[in-house]
Parts: structure tokens; sequence; C-alpha cells
């Protein structure tokens, strides 16, 4: 199953689309993916297991002329160690620079939701999965959960992880001026990104979602936006459309910082606005960047 990168919603619209797929353990759990994140849906391939890899991975699988880890969802999630291979399904993801296959039992359909539909998972009745779960989304009579597939991935391996880097100081007093907004719902990377940027000097202020952040600057301008584009309640996308057309800040620089790292998406949030388009983990260029853009060559 190919999906049509070409069909792409209208850019800023707060519109994004699940794939649901299905994992059959004690009872029938529903989850999704962003389809953003999604390249393709294939059946079980041959796999050649690896010696002391991770438990949930399998092994790895020549697929399009990439080797690609395989990854047992399942058992990731703790919910059944087996799976059969004649009828399970193989979603292939790209983020974060890295190709991933995760299997999966079947899969349903692809919906078509805004960020504003995603309920906190608090509302799960199972609670052992909400450490994996963003949110979930009730379309007829079912939860589905949304899997935070980053967060997996960077467990299984480490080097997708984004980490503390070593700072450059010599800016600091000069970056100590200059005042930032900060969107992003993962507490992990929003700690771990403020935390860098204070220690470079930056003053930073940090929101879980795009709708907070719209809200701070009707009382206060920073000097520049980092955002993330998968956010609830308004992601990266509204947040830059919502700045550039309904409050007319032109100069206002924007970063997106996004596991979401492809030629498409930079063109889509430049089309609409952004400055700039930074993959994740690279927190060095982004830190880089921002220097760029608040730092000018008279200042030093």
């Amino acid at each position: 199953m190919a999906l049509n990168h070409d069909i792409l919603l209208e850019v800023g619209t707060n519109e994004f689309e699940v794939v649901e797929f299905l994992i059959e353990a004690d009872k029938k759990y529903y989850f999704g993916i962003n389809v953003a994140k999604v390249r393709e849906i294939i059946r079980y391939p041959d796999v050649i297991k690896l010696p002391n890899a991770h438990p949930s991975v399998i092994g790895t699988a020549n697929i399009r002329n990439k080797v690609i880890p395989i990854i047992n969802l399942a058992h990731w999630l703790n919910l059944k160690q087996d799976f059969n291979p004649k009828t399970a399904k193989v979603i292939i993801t790209y983020f974060n620079h890295q190709y991933n296959g995760f299997v999966v039992d079947n899969m349903n359909r692809i919906h078509r939701v805004t960020w504003a539909d995603i309920k906190d998972y608090s509302t799960i009745a199972d609670f052992r999965l909400a450490d994996s779960v963003l949110g979930v989304i009730q379309i007829d009579n079912r939860l589905i959960q949304l899997l935070d597939f980053e967060k997996i991935a960077s467990e299984i391996n480490p080097n997708t992880k984004m980490e503390h880097i070593e700072i450059d100081q010599s800016k600091y007093n000069l970056r100590n001026k200059k005042t930032i907004f900060l969107a992003e719902d993962s507490i992990v990377i929003r700690r771990l990104l403020k935390n860098s940027l204070l220690e470079a000097g930056y003053n930073v202020i940090d929101f879980e979602n795009g709708n907070k952040l719209l809200h701070e600057i009707t009382k206060k301008l920073p000097d520049l936006i980092i955002t993330d584009l998968e956010m609830p309640e308004a992601d990266g996308t509204f947040i830059i459309r919502t700045i550039r057309e309904k409050m007319k800040l032109k100069e206002l620089p924007i970063i997106v910082f996004s596991s979401l790292a492809s030629e498409e998406n930079e063109r889509k949030v430049l089309s609409i606005g952004a400055n700039n388009f930074i993959g994740k983990p690279d927190l060095g260029i982004l830190i880089t960047t921002i220097d760029k853009y608040l730092i000018k060559e008279g200042d030093l």
C-alpha cells in the first residue's frame, strides 16, 4: 500500500491525516500514526535477524534498496510477543532522518482530522500505554490512540535521540538580550530545547501547543519563534499562517524544528512564511541558525 503524498491538505488549516491500524492481543487495540511519517505499508518481508539487537527488533529487511530495522510494535508496547507473518503488515516510517518498519496485525483506513480533535491521553482506559500515547481520537465507537513513534524509535535506537550538546558561550551576553517563544508538545524535547537555549544565553518562554503561543503573542512580541509541526490544538503550520496572515507580523523570524524532515515539508512551511526548516535532532544547527537571525555582525 503506497501512500500518495501528492494529495496534500491545504497548509495551515490545522488538519492532518491519520493512518489507523490494529493490534490484536487480549483485545483489539486501535492505534494511529500521522500520514506525514509514513512512506508505505507492505506485507511482512524477508527479515535477517541481528545479534544483540533490542528485544523488540526482529531484524532488518532490504526494502527498495534500503536496509530497514523491523520492529515488533506489540512487543515494545508489552501487549503480546508474537504475530502471524502471513497476515501481518509493516508500516515503513521516515522521521528524524531514519527509516523504520513497525509490524502490526492489520490496517484499517485513513482519517482526516484536526489537531483540535485530539483528546488528552488521560481518557485512555488502559494506562499501561499512557507513556507511549500522544493523544486519542474518537471515531465512531473507537478510541484511536496516536502513538509517540519518535519516543519508540529513540529508545530502540539511541542514535535518533536528541541529546544535550556543548554550547558556545562566546555570544552569551548578546543572546541574553533576545527572547524566544518555543512551541513543542513533547515534554522531554521541550525541556531539552529550553535548557540548551537558556545555557546559550537566550531568554525562553515555552508552550505545549500552538494556541498558547498565539495567545501570548497578543500580549508580548518575541524576537524569534521556534515551533514543532505536530502539536495538539494548533499545529506549526497554523501558527505560521496565523502570524503572517492574521497578525500581519511579516518580519518576525519563525523556525520550524521538526522530525518530519523532507523537501516537501520544507517547501510547504517556507511557502506560508516560515524562515527556516531544521530537522530534529540537529540541535547544534538550530542554535547556529537562531544566531544568524538574532545576532548581527555589528554586535560582535
